[in-house]
């Protein structure tokens, strides 16, 4: 069963202002924060000076002012406490990967299956409201199994001794009863209606027919509205909720009394951790692709590392293998108190054979495990493959993609989208070292189309004793097609072998072909790449 926590933090506005600038908000004089809307100039929030003399947020400045002269103001910046209130959800996901903001005072946490980390669900509870009044902020916060539960017990149904209310697992029905029906996240004009009707507590709608309920307001929508923020209350219909960030595959986490400050500890159970997702995963026939590696401070902040894999993997080692490079960017501060490792993406983990013995017994293993490293150390973009692509053109015929895009595709046997059959003829002689352009050179040669008998290149005079060729290569037929009459025709090339005085082998080539004295264009040589 889904169990959810709302927080409520009413007076967030002014603690984010006080946070960022201490002495803008006075602590004795009342104090108001205030927006533009429809009706003029509203209070969006008040200090508890102002709180005190009955000041409320929604009324009109001018009709404050009036009660309460000495009341300063000052305008809102509602953006500014959007941004803080995302960094807060951030670290609310101590007690759940799956949260988000709820309006601009409240966040929402999944908890379905944390609350045993921190001793039950009451612990959990006082756990985070302690955290949260530790900073200086108000809360109240509700527990259910609905959100619309949750968000009525954190707002109207928390005692006045107490900062958290809980509706225990199958009982919502019972603990929103006797909740005013403003809890039902219902705007002005309908809670007005409803208690024109008499109905001002959520336990009256419950023994009403549905469509006596739906006669007595003007409107079908009117009715709707009501009877969906209901149903969505007590669990009857669902209410779609996006997290922050996508819910990991799996997930495990571990609480600890004593944050943690060395880096002996920080490894010591990551690897634990490591250990517990891995077993999860091989549970499930299941390997991890994504890793991401999220700790929570004993001062409210957090961070994460992340690291990825080609192939889908459930083996800690290597998988502490992949997190332990990236150790030296945490920054314990005054310590960890919460880890989790999540399994962010996942995939199907096919039998595959790791190696074979090598020659003094060793067993060779899997590349990809290697190429995990690389590729986390220096990044994915670092580490490449050359794969073939459709062209006959030496410089054409292979491109670099990254080898964990690669190895993950060949795993998830896509391998005809990275690996077209090498367009090059069997058997065809290619240098090791390729220039990244081919560069002009001098060429003698003892008849006008024949082979290289010496050459020019970087201003050294090569004589050529030995050579091999050509082997013609034809343009792209399909680069030609659509050219115009007056656009230049790729030439055809014919490559040769060759080899100097000094033993070193060359591969060049002649950009065209000899058509004769009277030719309005000559062929050109070019040095293309060098044999090892």
């Amino acid at each position: 069963m889904k169990r959810v926590v709302s927080i409520w933090l009413p007076s967030w506005p002014i603690f984010r202002l006080n946070r960022a600038e201490p002495a803008a908000v006075p602590s004795q004089q009342p104090f108001a924060l205030i927006e533009s809307g429809a009706h003029g100039v509203a209070i969006v929030a008040v200090n508890e000076a102002a709180a005190h003399l009955g000041i409320e947020a929604g009324t009109s400045l001018t009709d404050a002012r009036a009660a309460h002269p000495t009341l300063l103001s000052r305008p809102a910046e509602p953006q500014k406490d959007r941004i803080a209130l995302l960094k807060l959800a951030r670290w609310a996901g101590r007690y759940g990967p799956n949260r988000h903001i709820d309006g601009s005072d409240g966040l929402w946490i999944d908890i379905t299956g944390v609350a045993h980390l921190f001793g039950g669900e009451e612990n959990l509870l006082d756990d985070m409201t302690q955290h949260l009044m530790s900073f200086g902020v108000a809360v109240q916060a509700g527990l259910a199994d609905t959100l619309g539960a949750a968000h009525a017990l954190a707002r109207f149904g928390c005692p006045p001794d107490a900062a958290w209310a809980m509706a225990p697992a199958g009982e919502t029905r019972e603990a929103i009863r006797f909740l005013p029906v403003e809890a039902l996240r219902l705007d002005a004009p309908r809670i007005l209606l409803l208690k024109r009707l008499g109905l001002r507590h959520i336990g009256q709608l419950y023994d009403i027919p549905r469509d006596s309920l739906a006669r007595r307001f003007r409107s079908s929508d009117a009715a709707a509205a009501v009877l969906v923020r209901l149903d969505q209350a007590l669990g009857m219909a669902e209410e779609p909720r996006r997290p922050m960030q996508p819910p990991p595959v799996l997930s495990v986490a571990r609480a600890f009394a004593e944050p943690l400050i060395s880096s002996e500890a920080l490894e010591a159970f990551t690897h634990e951790l490591a250990g517990d997702l891995a077993a999860a995963l091989a549970a499930k026939d299941l390997g991890a692709r994504v890793l991401r590696l999220t700790f929570y401070r004993a001062d409210g902040t957090s961070g994460t590392i992340a690291a990825a894999m080609s192939t889908p993997c459930h083996d800690a080692d290597h998988m502490m293998a992949l997190l332990s490079e990236k150790f030296s960017n945490i920054e314990a501060g005054f310590g960890i108190d919460i880890l989790r490792l999540d399994a962010v993406r996942a995939g199907k983990r096919e039998a595959s054979q790791k190696g074979f013995t090598g020659p003094q017994g060793a067993a060779l293993r899997d590349p990809s495990e290697l190429v995990d490293r690389l590729a986390n150390r220096f990044g994915r973009e670092a580490i490449t493959v050359l794969q073939p692509q459709g062209s006959h053109i030496p410089e054409r015929a292979e491109i670099r993609l990254p080898a964990l895009d690669v190895l993950e595709a060949q795993s998830s046997s896509r391998v005809a989208r990275y690996a077209p059959p090498w367009p090059y003829p069997k058997r065809a002689l290619r240098p090791a070292f390729m220039l990244s352009r081919p560069e002009p050179i001098a060429v003698t040669a003892g008849v006008p189309d024949g082979s290289p008998a010496s050459f020019i290149w970087r201003r050294v005079e090569r004589r050529v004793v030995r050579a091999q060729g050509p082997e013609r290569i034809a343009p792209e037929w399909w680069r030609t097609l659509y050219l115009d009459a007056d656009q230049k025709r790729p030439r055809t090339r014919d490559y040769y072998r060759i080899e100097d005085q000094q033993g070193a082998v060359y591969w060049v080539f002649r950009h065209g072909l000899y058509e004769g004295e009277e030719a309005t264009e000559r062929p050109s040589w070019f040095l293309h790449g060098l044999f090892a």
